[in-house]
């Protein structure tokens, strides 16, 4: 089958090995982006990280974040979009362990929850996920709940919603969660909140018409070395081409070794990567139904008061964080008309991004100029002219804000 360039798709266990460098992966994010931009139902994932918003399209650099493009709209979609989706997941990680970390630093112990829901082929995603938010929201409702959280010291929970596919049995939706729990709590103790909490998951399960067997059901002490990390990479491991490493990621990267025939269940991407792959329609009615069926529903929340708890700050929505750019000013400019030919040419846009990297604002300058990209080095003037115009919005916004009672609209 050909990509969206008209190149040929790679093989399915060439695109599912994560053991490449991180501009590889990187590479292959935004090449499953690119047959999105034709094929997906989503209409802001089909702009996003292809539309201009302004004149120029910016490729900028920073320590630690690496180059990064301006200019351009973003979808934040951390379910269907691989680019923004690990950017996304890539905070959440940070978050969770910056969560874990602090109540860690306090005294506390971790623990990690896991509540599944069987599955069979032909189910619908949108049936299965509405009845583990349902059953979710009895459970954490419930007055013994709270009581149990109460008795552990617990001053709440962070959540993620993982959606999985298998071949054979279909949509698996299920929920992992990290618990903060008191510093005295034992072994006896936590395992009376894991027995309660599996019979009162199979009943909330039940009645919404589905079932949990208790086996799939699990609440655990999680501990050791650089355990606040991990938590988060756990908690987020869905990223598309994760890199290898790390609890979360070592689970995900297991799932990635081989492709079509194994009947246990696998990463969504996975199923991306069939459809690119193979051209197999019937698989692309599974995308479609998951595009449908993940629009407007979160992947990660914490339970109310534990940010403010702990002291992290407010929270970012997905949108808010895909919008990011890497580094605070733009290092070349590309052309409308650029990015233009740079688009039809069938280019990967990735491969800017690392040769600015590799080599810097001249490489990428002499590489734009051999592929017959319009752009320009941005001189140090302008540079300074973004910058007063930078100063002059943060007034405007002050003084919009004061105008507003020091809300924001």
């Amino acid at each position: 089958m050909l990509d969206c360039s008209g190149r040929e798709a790679p093989p399915l266990e060439n695109i599912a090995n994560n053991s490449s460098p991180p501009s590889e992966r990187r590479a292959k994010r935004y090449a499953m982006r690119a047959f999105l931009w034709r094929n997906s139902s989503s209409q802001r994932c089909r702009h996003c990280g292809r539309t201009m918003t302004g004149t120029v399209v910016g490729v900028r650099y920073s320590t630690g974040k690496g180059a990064g493009f301006s200019g351009l709209q973003t979808c934040g979609s951390v379910w269907i979009c691989p680019v923004c989706s690990a950017k996304i997941l890539a905070r959440r990680s940070l978050e969770t362990g910056v969560l874990c970390l602090a109540w860690e630093h306090q005294g506390g112990r971790l623990a990690l929850g896991t509540l599944t829901m069987r599955h069979h082929q032909g189910q619908s995603l949108d049936s299965l996920w509405k009845a583990l938010s349902a059953a979710w929201a009895e459970v954490t409702k419930s007055k013994v709940w709270h009581k149990h959280l109460a008795r552990l010291g617990s001053p709440g929970w962070v959540k993620v919603v993982e959606v999985n596919v298998s071949w054979a049995n279909g949509w698996h939706v299920h929920i992992h969660f990290a618990l903060l729990l008191g510093g005295e709590v034992d072994d006896d103790g936590l395992k009376k909140l894991s027995d309660w909490l599996t019979a009162k998951w199979q009943r909330a399960v039940a009645r919404q018409g589905f079932d949990a067997l208790p086996v799939g059901q699990k609440v655990k002490f999680f501990g050791g070395v650089d355990a606040a990390v991990q938590m988060g990479e756990y908690m987020t491991k869905q990223t598309a081409y994760a890199s290898p490493g790390g609890l979360g990621l070592e689970l995900f990267g297991g799932a990635n070794k081989t492709a079509r025939g194994v009947y246990s269940t696998v990463p969504v991407w996975r199923l991306l990567e069939e459809i690119i792959a193979t051209g197999e329609l019937d698989q692309w009615g599974r995308w479609v139904e998951y595009e449908k069926a993940s629009k407007s529903k979160h992947q990660f929340d914490v339970s109310k008061g534990l940010r403010e708890l702990l002291g992290v700050g407010p929270e970012k929505s997905d949108e808010e964080i895909a919008a990011e750019e890497a580094g605070d000013r733009d290092l070349v400019r590309i052309t409308r008309e650029g990015w233009s030919d740079l688009l039809r040419s069938g280019m990967n846009p990735a491969e800017v991004l690392t040769v600015m990297e590799s080599g810097g604002v001249p490489a990428v300058c002499r590489f734009l100029t051999a592929e017959g990209i319009d752009h320009r080095e941005v001189s140090e003037e302008e540079h300074q002219e973004d910058e007063r115009v930078r100063a002059a919005m943060v007034v405007v916004d002050a003084g919009r804000k004061m105008r507003n009672g020091g809300r924001d609209g």
